[in-house]
C-alpha cells in the first residue's frame, strides 16, 4: 500500500494512517490534515497559509515530485518482525499485524491502534467486543422503546384529529367551502 514508504520518505513526524478517505497525515485531534488518494493524488491539501512548517514541507515535497509520491504508494511497504494483534468489528474478531503495539502506532494495513480496541490478548478483545455488543443492545432497545412511544403518541393524535373531522362534519354538514369567517378578526 505504501503508507509506511510515504512516512519514511518524507520523514513525517505526524501520525500516518489509512482510512476510507485514503492515506491520512494528521494529529491526535485532526487525523486528516493532508489526505492522499491511493492513486497518488493529494485529495486534501494543507492550507499553505497555516504555520506548521512540517506539514508545509511534506506537501511541498509531494507537490515537487508527484510521480515519486505515486511510486511510494504503489510500492509494498517493508516491515520488521510482526507482532500479532487483535481487534474487532461487530461480532468479528480480526487478527492483524504491526511492528509495535499501541497508540499511535498502526497495523501493517495502516489502521490506527487505539488502546481500547487493539491487544495482543485475543481474550481481552473478545471481552471488549461482547461489552460493545451489550451496550449496543441496550442503546437500541431504548431507541426502539422511544420510537414506539412516539408512534403511539402520533397514532393517538391522528385518531383525535380524525375524530375532530368526524364531529365537525356531523355538526356542520352544510357549511359552504371557502367561507373564511376568521378574516374579519
Amino acid at each position: 500500500m505504501g503508507w509506511k514508504n510515504i512516512k519514511e520518505h518524507y520523514r513525517i513526524g505526524h501520525q500516518v494512517q489509512v482510512t476510507k478517505q485514503g492515506i491520512c497525515i494528521g494529529s491526535p485531534y485532526i487525523h486528516d490534515i493532508i489526505v492522499i488518494g491511493l492513486d497518488g493524488a493529494v485529495k486534501k491539501r494543507y492550507d499553505s497559509g497555516r504555520t506548521n512548517e512540517d506539514l508545509r514541507r511534506y506537501q511541498s515535497e509531494m507537490d515537487a515530485d508527484p510521480d515519486r509520491l505515486r511510486q511510494l504508494i504503489q510500492s509494498p511497504d517493508t516491515f520488521g518482525e510482526p507482532v500479532v494483534v487483535y481487534t474487532y468489528a461487530d461480532a468479528d474478531i480480526i487478527e492483524k499485524q504491526c511492528e509495535e503495539l499501541g497508540w499511535p502506532n498502526v497495523t501493517f494495513d495502516g489502521e490506527m491502534m487505539y488502546e481500547n480496541t487493539f491487544s495482543t490478548d485475543k481474550n481481552q478483545v473478545v471481552e471488549w467486543a461482547k461489552n460493545s455488543a451489550k451496550i449496543g443492545v441496550k442503546t437500541w432497545t431504548r431507541q426502539v422503546q422511544e420510537a414506539n412511544e412516539r408512534l403511539l403518541f402520533c397514532q393517538a393524535r391522528l385518531k383525535a384529529e380524525e375524530d375532530f373531522v368526524t364531529k365537525l362534519e356531523s355538526l356542520y354538514p352544510t357549511v359552504e367551502q371557502g367561507n373564511d369567517h376568521c378574516r374579519s378578526l
